[in-house]
């Protein structure tokens, strides 16, 4: 900018030349825990933020979001090695550089390693009412069903029994914490733990999808998401009744059948028909099956293939 300033009695003005700055950012903390490649800079502004320099470690900018009124800039570190000597409780300054070329200090104390566990094994149990759906992959979990894994601890060296394990879905729209208290977390040794998940009693009946599972210190550090398994919704099948004309589609019997994407008489989905959302007849058209054989789709997983074993009867 070029600022004009005119005295009393002197013709000409004086030309001031400055450089003009927007609002600068406001910093309030930079947050990281020893051992993570990964920092969260809270504050206002932090568009502005070009980098940061913590005891000679680099971060760069990652993902900007807004929460309760200010920014969360979570910033990533470009040297591993140099970031693994970063020690709980060290304070540092850290040097916040703006996209004007101005830097900020900001008093920064390094806090505790977050917990990590290691996922050493997982038991998918059927639910008590038999169903004549065969899941096609060893990763999916009935809704009624029950799922057992044990878990290793590597951060810390023993498992505190006041560490919980929080399971949810992908988008945390859905989630339980399982504690040693509830009786759901049962220690194997100090060093391993068996958890117990009932999703129709944890979840309720509209969850589904990919689940996940993180450790929850009781301060509240928490550890990275890792994957656990898939939530699906089975339907109830009863039966399927065939014309005698090989040309006309069949009619598949049971309850909660919007719950199938499609169904089709080969494993390739060659021959096909698709569920319509919204569906809630109790008999659905389907392909004829090969023998007593259908091939369905859930809605809840809609890549995996699995099969349907059924009576195949005359329609009458």
């Amino acid at each position: 900018m070029q600022i004009l300033v005119k005295q009393f009695g002197v013709p000409a003005a004086d030309e001031l030349n400055l450089n003009a700055y927007s609002e600068t950012a406001g910093l309030e903390q930079f947050t990281i825990n020893a051992g993570d490649l990964d920092g969260i800079l809270e504050g206002t502004r932090l568009d502005q933020v070009d980098g940061l320099e913590l005891n000679g470690l680099h971060f760069t900018p990652a993902n900007l979001a807004r929460a309760n009124r200010k920014d969360l800039l979570h910033l990533s570190a470009n040297d591993p090695e140099q970031a693994a000597t970063l020690q709980p409780w060290q304070t540092l300054s850290a040097q916040v550089s703006l996209k004007d070329g101005r830097v900020l200090d900001l008093q920064t104390e390094v806090q505790e390693r977050r917990p990590k566990l290691v996922l050493l094994k997982k038991t998918i149990q059927a639910g008590p009412a038999p169903s004549a759906v065969r899941l096609g992959n060893q990763d999916l979990l009935p809704q009624d069903g029950r799922l057992s894994f044990f878990l290793k601890t590597e951060i810390p060296d023993k498992f505190p029994r006041t560490e919980k394990i929080e399971v949810a879905t992908a988008d945390e729209s859905f989630q339980t914490l399982l504690s040693v208290e509830d009786g759901n977390l049962v220690l194997q040794d100090t060093q391993s733990v068996l958890a117990i998940l009932d999703p129709l009693k944890n979840f309720g009946p509209s969850a589904f999808g990919p689940l996940r599972f993180r450790p929850v210190s009781d301060d509240g550090r928490k550890g990275d998401w890792q994957p656990l398994a898939t939530l699906v919704r089975l339907p109830s099948l009863k039966e399927v009744r065939c014309p005698d004309s090989p040309d006309k589609p069949c009619q598949l019997s049971g309850s909660n059948l919007f719950l199938i994407g499609a169904v089709a008489s080969d494993a390739q989905f060659a021959r096909s028909l698709p569920v319509p959302p919204g569906f809630t007849e109790a008999t659905l058209p389907v392909p004829r099956p090969n023998g007593t054989v259908l091939y369905l789709k859930l809605r809840d997983d809609p890549e995996t293939v699995n099969t349907a074993v059924l009576p195949v009867l005359p329609d009458r």
